[in-house]
């Protein structure tokens, strides 16, 4: 599968989203705010329905692990949405999925993101998906090492790790939200074989 980015300027709809990333077998599926207990209620369902429907164990070890890093990410840099949380029920609104679609698991995340941001986001996936296997475990290894901390927390070691457990590219598509001229939506998927 082949990096995607996009940047789409018509109005952005999350339920036409929302059901472009429903296709395939739906293991996990939860839209709105996410917190550090909703993430310790998703996990054991999520391990069960991954043991029942993945038979290598490898496969359901990575899935988990990014899975992982993905609802981390979503609870930590989901963009509050105040100008705009009514038509969205909620001012901090993400989404994640996990889906098994022919062969491979998939999991998709959409969250609001300032715009600001997007050239930084985009030019990390770019690098992450142009780099081999090799030269992506070394930016691992050096990063770890490096240990600098961005101001959520992070090291921006999330991608790199993402990248390095599936050997896939990661893609990405930025919608213009245009209740919000601060804000875009961001859809992130992660293929996993």
């Amino acid at each position: 599968m082949h990096g995607i980015e996009k940047i789409t300027n018509m109005k952005f709809e999350i339920n036409d989203w929302i059901n472009t990333k429903k296709k395939g077998d739906i293991i996990v599926e939860h839209i709105g705010e996410f917190s550090t207990e909703l993430i310790d209620s998703i996990l054991p369902n999520m391990e069960k329905e991954l043991n029942e429907k993945i038979e290598l164990d490898s496969v359901r070890k990575k899935v988990f692990h990014i899975f992982i890093e993905c609802i981390q990410n979503l609870h930590h840099h989901i963009e509050p949405i105040n100008k705009i949380g009514d038509l969205y029920g909620t001012a901090r609104l993400g989404a994640i999925f996990l889906v098994i679609d022919g062969s491979f698991c998939r999991i998709t995340t959409g969250n609001f993101i300032k715009k600001e941001i997007i050239d930084n986001l985009k030019n990390r996936i770019d690098t992450l998906n142009s780099m081999t296997d090799n030269e992506i475990k070394m930016l691992y290894r050096d990063t770890i090492n490096n240990k600098t901390f961005s101001e959520k927390g992070g090291a921006g070691i999330g991608m790199i790790d993402m990248a390095r457990k599936t050997g896939n590219k990661l893609c990405y598509e930025f919608f213009d939200v245009g209740e919000d001229d601060d804000l875009a939506f961001f859809s992130f998927d992660v293929c996993i074989s």
